[in-house]
């Protein structure tokens, strides 16, 4: 009687043992599943394109393309002799204007009969030093061999036109001569404002030209406006300049 009881119970005891590995055999194969579910899931979901560069939106992009990019000149990367020498040719373009010269003190008196004269010449001479530097540097191949063989012949020939069109402005009367160097400057700047984009110049040059253009042209036009005040004394400033002359044919 006992044993068979104890008989039994074994084998109820063994039947549970048995429901309870079934149960977590059953478990562990649907946890199984589940995760083999998610990777074939995760595995056949698209992907997006990488990026070779990096960048994952817009910003990011920009901010690349930022460091890739060559930072400007400030005015902070121009020689010291550079900024010193070109403030300084600049006051002759102002000084000389008629309405400024006549309100600077120890002025002597010739050369304010012919400040507007002085400044057309000295305008002259400027134009003149601004196509002679496309010529030295056409000369040394500044921008590369490849860039001075296909503007070199364009740099030459640009290097002696400001010169031959501010040439005809020494014999006119102040006012139209003024507007005439006025003109040629700014075509100038123009010009070398071409070549400086295709890296012609260095960084600096353009910084430094900006504002010596702007002034000497104003300097121009203060006489062309004095002109127009008082067209007598100019013209005066011309007859003067034409009789001086003359004189010095005559005397030698």
């Amino acid at each position: 009687m006992l044993k068979r009881l104890s008989a039994t119970l074994l084998t109820q005891v063994h039947k549970s043992q048995a429901g309870r590995m079934g149960n977590v055999s059953d478990i562990a194969i649907v946890r199984g599943a589940h995760q083999s579910a998610q990777n074939i899931t995760t595995s056949c979901a698209p992907r997006q394109p990488s990026d070779p560069t990096g960048a994952s939106s817009p910003a990011s992009q920009a901010a690349v393309a930022s460091q890739h990019r060559p930072s400007e000149a400030t005015w902070s990367d121009v020689p010291r002799p550079a900024k010193v020498l070109g403030l300084a040719g600049v006051i002759p373009f102002i000084a000389l204007a008629p309405p400024v010269a006549a309100s600077l003190p120890l002025i002597p008196a010739e050369l304010l009969q012919n400040a507007a004269l002085l400044q057309v010449a000295y305008g002259a001479s400027i134009a003149s030093f601004l196509g002679g530097v496309h010529w030295a540097l056409a000369m040394v191949e500044y921008g590369g061999k490849q860039a001075s063989m296909q503007m070199g012949t364009d740099r030459y020939v640009w290097s002696v036109t400001p010169c031959l069109m501010a040439w005809p402005a020494v014999i006119m009367a102040p006012g139209p001569a003024s507007l005439a160097i006025a003109s040629v400057l700014a075509v100038v700047h123009a010009v070398d404002g071409r070549f400086a984009t295709q890296k012609l110049f260095p960084q600096w040059y353009m910084v430094l030209r900006r504002p010596l253009s702007a002034f000497a042209i104003a300097g121009m036009l203060i006489t062309l406006v004095g002109s127009f005040v008082s067209p007598e004394a100019q013209q005066q400033q011309h007859d003067n300049g034409i009789e001086e002359d003359k004189q010095q044919q005559m005397e030698s």
